[in-house]
């Protein structure tokens, strides 16, 4: 007798829906939520992943937290906005947020994915943002921007914009580098998209032992200090993950 496939496993179904409980949304089609949690790792049994779901989420999460930002305070200027969002949407605090609904306990993968694997950052990152696409999906827009709020803005400040920092980041990152003897950060710009007068920068801020954040922005001071903020944030948080990830 074949076996079932997880949404005909009672205990599957049982397990999606506790969870829709915790995300604050009830699906009208759980099989979305199901495919959120599947890793490509499962492509052999012919299920699909949730690598197309992460892709529209990535770009409705940024558009969500643009929008709150945007929204919360005229008077901040456009660099500040980026590096603000920049710092939400980036990998350490998604992971967080994943860690927190215990998304990865819930990732249906093949036997070759380590349980480190399933608990990184880069995956518990990329399970929320499938997560935020199957809302969209299943609930439309409100739905989609109501997960945001709850679980991915501040907390108590779901609209409001981040501080701008006592330090320039670029000079946070060095002075936290120098204190615990990590090296100096070293920046490389990856690539400049768009029009002379429209480009964007694509810059990593990289460290001797191969951790490293990404950013973007206008300039490529814009673009060197959201990296540098994003990958402090990354240090000081104690999620690091392994060199070179």
């Amino acid at each position: 007798m074949p076996e079932p496939t997880p949404l005909q496993d009672e205990a599957r179904r049982r397990s999606l829906r506790a969870l829709a409980e915790r995300l604050g949304h009830r699906f009208d089609d759980l099989t979305l939520l199901d495919r959120a949690l599947t890793h490509a790792s499962m492509g052999n049994e012919g299920r699909p992943s949730y690598e197309r779901f992460e892709f529209l989420g990535d770009a409705f999460l940024n558009f969500a937290v643009a929008q709150s930002l945007f929204r919360a305070d005229t008077e901040v200027a456009e660099g500040q906005l980026t590096e603000t969002r920049a710092r939400i949407v980036s990998k350490s605090p998604l992971a967080a947020v994943g860690r927190g609904l215990d998304l990865g306990n819930h990732l249906l993968s093949g036997k070759g994915l380590k349980e480190a694997e399933r608990q990184g950052e880069r995956i518990l990152s990329d399970l929320v943002e499938a997560v935020i696409a199957a809302v969209l999906i299943d609930g439309g827009v409100n739905a989609a921007r109501a997960f945001v709020k709850r679980h991915v803005l501040p907390k108590g400040r779901s609209a409001a914009v981040a501080p701008e920092p006592a330090k320039d980041s670029k000079t946070a990152l060095l002075h936290h580098c120098q204190h615990h003897k990590l090296g100096q950060p070293r920046y490389e710009l990856l690539e400049t998209i768009g029009l002379q007068h429209e480009q964007e920068f694509r810059v990593v801020a990289r460290l001797v032992d191969g951790r490293r954040e990404e950013g973007r922005g206008r300039t490529k001071r814009a673009a060197e200090k959201i990296a540098a903020a994003t990958l402090l944030q990354r240090l000081m948080g104690g999620k690091a993950g392994p060199a070179g990830e």
